[in-house]
């Protein structure tokens, strides 16, 4: 779920090859590769183009270009040429999209919209339940089964899965096997270079790098190219206090804040809707955050998510864990760092807060708790006059043919949401990575599907809202001014407040679905 995301994060092509003939190329290929699928899809080109929408208008709103608003053009066009039918399209930038959306469905304006996942408790009372005929399709039983659950609301599901999202560890593989470097981490620490486990063992690694010289054979990023440069930076991560701020401290904490035996709310007590963002947990998590402060690049301290991903992709630090996007730019042909960098499971901790018994339960193994952070989706509106044509384009857009392709895209920001994507073949033979890159991909991918310890986004009424009080407060905390304890009270005592003006029952019922997710009360 990229986003803001220019033209610094675009794809490197070959001299002479063009992004639109880049674009159409990749589209050849799935097309050839997916051919013998297409008569079993019900929005496959092959059966979209028998549909006749010449006398259908449908309206629809977006994110701005290139992020998500890009493919949507692409493929409305296609849909358009394919139906007959006109898609008129509105983008808006992220800052504005909410509102867009929310008065969008209140005033009849749309047909479609995509948007945040996380924002469904706001939206649903106006959305079209997806027909059976989607349901069944081979595209949408292909979806992994949590993007089954965003996509759901108790059991009726409305949101139409296009992209897919979570945090992980990217880090320098190169670096981190480079047997001299490993010499030099024996010598001085006792311990064997590898790839961190904890956040306590991520930031001993990332301290040790930080400000180091690479050596000649190494690649280097923009701050670490000559001897007169600083040197590489251990970490970079967002700092600046956005919402995405909220969402890197969330994951921060889950591993220390998620018991694995400790049920019924991981951001609330679920039967009071009592805050938890200010326990133990959540406070040692902030502490970890608060010490990471002096292995970020120069302006580190204030680095929103696109400085992230030019950061990483440009070699400029050992790890970073977010979004797909730093990974992906990193992996792009053309770029240096291609291959030299690998994926995995997030940090986790051998400590967890257990709030039942007020105290530290110490674990043998890490306590892994992958977050699922929310990732762009798209619906129709109960409103349209136009579902079917409506429904339609949404599953044109994410057929198997569209999705491969705009994988393969970085500045689109769609990842991977399909089983069928966490295919080694796809990244190795399409995508050109190495098999080593890819297993480590695809591996860390597929244990976030099967872990029975996640931590979901904030999927309640005006959860946006709540997640910018934590980015605040999480914000005060790395620039001093509060202590982290001192911090997380306060933004306790503002969720408490904004939950009591929603109403607490209201929210307690829309935070039942989210502990269903947690709690692995939900079925596929």
């Amino acid at each position: 779920m990229s986003f803001l995301v220019h033209s610094s994060c675009s794809i490197k092509f070959p001299a002479g090859l063009s992004v639109p003939w880049l674009i159409l190329f990749l589209w050849l290929v799935s097309a050839i590769t997916n051919h013998t699928t297409a008569a079993q899809d019900p929005y496959s080109h092959e059966n979209i183009k028998t549909r006749d929408y010449r006398d259908v208008v449908l309206n629809v709103v977006t994110l701005e270009k290139p992020v998500l608003g890009e493919p949507v053009e692409l493929h409305a066009r296609q849909f358009e040429e394919l139906t007959g039918a006109k898609i008129n399209i509105t983008f808006v930038p992220f800052d504005k999209l909410y509102q867009e959306v929310l008065l969008g469905l209140r005033r009849n304006k749309y047909d479609v919209l995509f948007y945040g996942s996380m924002w469904i408790a706001d939206v649903l009372s106006y959305l079209e339940p997806i027909p059976a005929v989607m349901l069944n399709s081979p595209q949408y039983q292909d979806v992994l089964p949590y993007y089954k659950s965003i996509a759901r609301w108790g059991d009726v599901a409305y949101q139409v899965p296009v992209d897919g999202d979570r945090h992980y560890l990217q880090y320098r593989k190169d670096l981190l096997e480079d047997p001299r470097f490993r010499k030099e981490f024996k010598r001085e620490t006792g311990k064997s270079l590898q790839v961190p486990q904890t956040w306590p063992e991520l930031q001993d690694i990332a301290r040790f790098f930080h400000g180091r010289q690479l050596y000649d054979n190494n690649v280097k990023g923009t701050q670490s190219a000559s001897k007169d440069a600083p040197g590489i930076s251990g970490l970079v991560e967002v700092t600046v206090s956005d919402a995405l701020l909220g969402n890197q401290f969330i994951k921060r904490a889950a591993s220390y804040a998620k018991h694995p035996d400790v049920k019924g709310g991981f951001y609330f007590e679920l039967e009071t809707m009592q805050p938890l963002i200010n326990t133990p947990g959540f406070v040692r998590a902030l502490e970890d955050f608060v010490a990471a402060q002096d292995l970020y690049p120069s302006g580190g301290n204030r680095m929103n998510f696109p400085q992230v991903i030019q950061a990483f992709g440009r070699g400029e630090a050992v790890f970073s864990d977010s979004w797909d996007d730093p990974f992906i730019q990193a992996m792009e042909p053309g770029n240096p760092l291609r291959n030299k960098v690998a994926a995995a499971l997030s940090p986790g901790s051998r400590e967890v807060w257990n709030r039942n018994t007020g105290q530290w339960d110490h674990f043998p193994d890490v306590n892994y708790v992958p977050y699922i952070v929310y990732g762009w989706t798209s619906a129709v509106a109960r409103a349209s006059r136009h579902k079917e044509a409506a429904f339609d384009f949404l599953g044109f857009y994410a057929n198997k043919q569209n999705h491969q392709a705009d994988l393969l895209v970085g500045r689109f920001g769609m990842n991977p949401f399909r089983q069928s994507d966490l295919d080694e073949r796809f990244w190795i033979e399409r995508a050109g990575w190495s098999k080593e890159v890819a297993q480590s991909y695809v591996q860390t991918l597929e244990k976030m599907k099967n872990s029975n310890n996640k931590v979901l986004d904030l999927r309640i009424h005006r959860g946006q809202e709540y997640v910018y009080l934590l980015s605040v407060g999480v914000y005060r905390a790395l620039t001093g001014r509060d202590t982290p304890q001192a911090a997380l009270d306060e933004v306790a005592r503002r969720w408490d407040r904004l939950t009591r003006r929603i109403g607490i029952d209201k929210q307690r019922d829309a935070y039942r679905y989210v502990v269903r997710f947690e709690d692995n009360q939900v079925t596929p």
